[in-house]
């Protein structure tokens, strides 16, 4: 997972939830775009709970597989 896939993801029109699986076991659920921030070249992304009280960093080679709405089906 690269910068560039998670921006690619993030602005599919229309946006499909994600579920991002680090490496580590943990599932983090994202429902809307705007809960994700990143740039072309960074090497993280940030990513923001539904109540926008909690925030994690998630380093992209923790990322193990993010799956979508349309690759679950």
């Amino acid at each position: 997972m690269t910068a560039q896939d998670m921006l690619s993801l993030m602005n599919r029109t229309p946006f499909e939830p994600l579920e991002i699986h680090l490496n580590n076991g943990t599932t983090i659920t994202v429902q809307q775009p705007y809960q994700i921030a990143t740039t072309p070249k960074a090497s993280a992304c940030v990513v923001y709970g539904d109540d926008e009280v909690v925030m994690r960093i998630v380093p992209y080679r923790n990322i193990a597989e993010v799956i979508t709405r349309a690759s679950a089906a």
